[in-house]
């Protein structure tokens, strides 16, 4: 159980560096950043299946569709999480993210007919509460005067974690049947050529159509040449993070391991502070408190209902 406590908590430090990386270089396009993030992290999927013997089973499916829906809503997460990095400091962005894991508590129990008791919809209550709060410093009156910048970008966060909870209820459908090294495989595969396309339609908008500047803004921008190895690296370390992830879920139960996912705050508080110089204000500290503690008691409480 503590070897996958650690690849969880491992998990976590690669995604938040990941996270990071990208933060700082978002003066490039979005579909370019996950393109990197993306196609480089096949490369990382395709040595840890081959050392492991099982990329034979990267390709195999008996659901296309099924990886279909799971990739395009894990890959609007990441385009949504991405473009909300333009507006908001990295902290603020994922303390709205962990509404992630209490929207997937809801969907379960619509979408897959889960039970959810008194308890867990309690929490979830809790943690919609700290969401709340977190976003109230960002809206303010901005549907009155025209949406402030720190309004868009939370309302992008919240997005993509409604995107990433239905991603991950439909992984849990996927695993049922299929291999995990597919499941990551199909992912990573459209998220790239989301990216290609995001930025194919950038280049090829005519300056005469609507919105000309905004789309056009997504055709690629050729990397600086101190620049390819962080966007690079960006990759990799989400494809480590993907392979210890998954790794934990191995070697310890799933309701103990996802107590540790919010073990990520403290390493994003941490970048954010040293490398990004950004400061999250006191209200954004204290609703993501709120908001780990309902999913913890979430967990908690999933954990002591299959017990029973």
């Amino acid at each position: 159980m503590l070897a996958g406590i650690a690849y969880k908590v491992a998990s976590t430090l690669a995604f938040a560096c990941m996270m990071a990386v990208v933060k700082a270089f978002n003066e490039y396009p979005v579909g370019e950043l996950v393109f990197f993030r993306s196609f480089f992290a096949l490369f990382v999927l395709g040595a840890w299946l081959a050392w492991r013997g099982e990329l034979r089973y990267a390709l195999y499916t008996k659901r296309p569709g099924g990886h279909f829906l799971r990739a395009i809503s894990g890959t609007s997460n990441m385009v949504l999480m991405f473009a909300a990095y333009s507006f908001l400091p990295l902290a603020d962005v994922t303390a709205v993210g962990y509404a992630g894991p209490l929207i997937i508590v809801v969907l379960a129990a619509l979408w897959l007919g889960e039970r959810v008791g008194p308890a867990r919809w309690f929490g979830v209550a809790i943690g919609f509460g700290g969401v709340l709060l977190m976003l109230s410093e960002h809206l303010g009156g901005g549907f009155q005067q025209g949406m402030s910048r720190g309004a868009i970008g939370a309302l992008m966060a919240l997005t993509g974690a409604f995107c990433l909870a239905l991603a991950m209820v439909q992984t849990r459908r996927l695993v049922q049947t299929e291999h995990m090294g597919a499941v990551i495989f199909y992912f990573q595969l459209t998220a790239s050529g989301i990216g290609v396309l995001l930025m194919l339609l950038g280049a090829l908008w005519p300056s005469s159509w609507p919105a000309a500047s905004s789309v056009q803004s997504l055709a690629w921008v050729w990397p600086q040449p101190h620049h390819w190895w962080p966007l690079i690296g960006a990759g990799i370390l989400g494809g480590v993070g993907q392979i210890l992830m998954t790794r934990s879920f191995v070697l310890a139960d799933a309701s103990i391991i996802a107590c540790f996912d919010y073990t990520s705050m403290i390493w994003v508080l941490v970048l954010s502070v040293l490398f990004l110089g950004e400061f999250p204000t006191p209200t954004v500290l204290l609703g993501a408190s709120i908001v780990t503690a309902a999913g913890i008691l979430v967990i908690v409480g999933e954990r002591a209902r299959r017990l029973r």
